[in-house]
């Protein structure tokens, strides 16, 4: 749908008015506005065209690669809204409606329309809290840490990463409650556990709060959240940053700084949440605590009745500790036990299924068949084929975590029913592979993405891609699991043949060049 004005102004998908700027950003402009037809105020979101040209047509290798880039952003950006829209939390603004308009230029635009939050960004108040003569009581640093990882314990169960936890994303609306922000902006540019081939140093998150991983390009996890938080706590607890310096200095002492002790900044903050904040900063990502963890340490604190703000005029962040705020999801197959799908029904489905995914709709897709397995189990062929496509709908709709186990699950039958060199069992094994890397189980990735390389055929250039590709992965979880050597010595014989494909200054080697040399230099102790 073309752009359209009302009164002058602009009019989105006929029905959203664009009236004013709340704020711009980096990649994205956000706007307050009208729902014309719900009668509604909304915000708006737009995220900015391009930076440089974008190719009129696919006349070269890197025209081809800049016009996929921007068609695959276009559809991530909008199946991950869809993902994050789906959670309903109290702790994220509701997403309306999103979509791509097309404006009188010719060029298009993604946007996405969300509730309208009425509140403070937790930057402009600490931007205005006096940690000298007034600190803010433990309670409301507690309160607001707790809220921040209440909403983490729900996204990360469903495979989720924000990668971007600090202020300026976080805002406290009337009432006291904390929502996170900017989910979708985040995944957008980070959607991958781990860099890929084609992606040229593309690191998300804000340099005083990254993780050692992001700062190393390692693969990105859960774990990243906390130690942001982590980070975040500090800053809530005591005024200042863990750890703070320009240019390269703030990235050495993340990757090699002990961390400081909030007590010392701070004498009367109990032992416990001590313990708590340098957990949460530790630099070996498996050590630190989940977010329902550190949820739970964080109430006891959160729910004592101390006075004190940071500023009498902001929204208070221990009212809503009145009542729970962490609710399980329950992410669990349809348990739909109708009559054995009949013939007609079967062509139906695939039908179904088919159309749902070419709409990219695949949240209905994943419905259609986890009702299609319930009801095919009279015919363990057809039964087995539903699962795997279920398996790949659940991977398009970002849930990881429920993707890979079902794709181990069925390439493991597979394998005892046809040769190692079948397409569905090289298939289950590539894509159970990205799934563990996706949710950072680099120990059951690796075995599926190397069987996958061992026993696929490189017969035409679009299988050898995907190798190359996948060699390239299992060079990044080696890397990620500690495993430099293996991952230089899996980079160094990967390069040759990457030049063989795509030549010697393409991007594909260029990134294996950059990727090498930051992993060397972390082994020497240089950054």
């Amino acid at each position: 749908m073309a752009d359209e004005l009302v009164a002058g102004k602009r009019l989105l998908a006929g029905r959203y008015r664009i009236d004013g700027l709340l704020g711009s950003g980096g990649m994205s402009e956000v706007f307050y506005g009208w729902d014309e037809r719900l009668d509604r105020k909304v915000a708006i979101k737009l995220l900015k065209p391009p930076s440089g040209p974008v190719p009129s047509g696919p006349v070269s290798p890197e025209a081809v690669e800049i016009l996929e880039a921007l068609e695959r952003d276009r559809k991530r950006f909008v199946r991950e809204i869809r993902t994050t829209a789906r959670l309903e939390l109290t702790g994220t603004p509701a997403v309306y409606d999103t979509g791509v308009e097309t404006r009188a230029d010719g060029t298009t635009q993604l946007w996405l329309v969300m509730q309208l939050l009425r509140g403070k960004t937790l930057q402009t108040m600490l931007d205005h809290t006096d940690f000298v003569d007034s600190q803010p009581s433990i309670a409301w640093a507690a309160s607001i840490a707790a809220q921040i990882a209440a909403v983490l314990s729900e996204v990360h169960q469903v495979d989720i990463v924000h990668r971007d936890i600090k202020p300026a994303n976080v805002m406290i609306v009337d009432g006291g409650l904390v929502k996170l922000l900017d989910f979708g902006i985040a995944i957008l540019h980070g959607s991958g556990a781990l860099p890929r081939l084609t992606q040229i140093d593309r690191t998300v998150g804000t340099p005083p709060y990254m993780s050692p991983e992001q700062w190393l390009g390692q693969m990105v996890t859960s774990a990243s959240d906390i130690y942001s938080l982590g980070c975040l706590l500090f800053e809530l607890l005591t005024g200042d940053l863990p750890f703070l310096g320009v240019d390269g200095a703030v990235r050495s002492q993340h990757l090699q700084s002990s961390v400081p002790s909030v007590r010392s900044r701070r004498p009367e903050i109990p032992l416990d949440l001590d313990v708590l904040v340098t957990a949460m900063l530790d630099k070996d990502a498996t050590e630190r605590p989940a977010a329902l963890t550190v949820y739970g340490t964080l109430l006891p604190f959160a729910m004592v009745a101390e006075n004190g703000r940071a500023r009498s005029q902001d929204p208070d962040p221990t009212g809503p500790f009145r009542r729970p705020l962490v609710n399980s999801i329950a992410v669990a197959a349809s348990t739909n036990s109708g009559a054995e799908l009949t013939n007609g029904e079967v062509h139906q489905l695939w039908d179904d299924i088919d159309l749902a995914l070419r709409e990219d709709r695949p949240s209905q897709a994943v419905s259609l068949l986890e009702d299609g397995v319930a009801r095919a189990g009279h015919d363990p062929a057809l039964a087995l084929l539903l699962r795997k496509e279920l398996a790949a709908a659940l991977y398009v709709c970002g849930e990881f975590g429920r993707a890979a186990a079902l794709f181990d699950e069925v390439g493991e039958q597979y394998r005892r029913l046809r040769p190692l060199s079948d397409p569905d069992v090289l298939s289950c094994a590539l894509q159970a592979g990205h799934a563990y890397a996706q949710i950072g189980k680099a120990e059951k990735a690796l075995p599926q993405l190397l069987f996958f390389v061992h026993n696929a055929a490189v017969g035409d250039s679009d299988q050898l891609h995907v190798v190359l590709e996948t060699r390239f992965v299992i060079a990044q979880l080696r890397a990620a699991t500690g495993r430099v050597d293996e991952a230089l010595g899996d980079f160094d014989a990967l390069r040759p043949d990457l030049v063989s494909a795509f030549g010697a200054v393409s991007t594909h080697v260029r990134n294996l060049d950059k990727q090498a040399k930051r992993l060397r230099q972390a082994g020497n102790g240089t950054w």
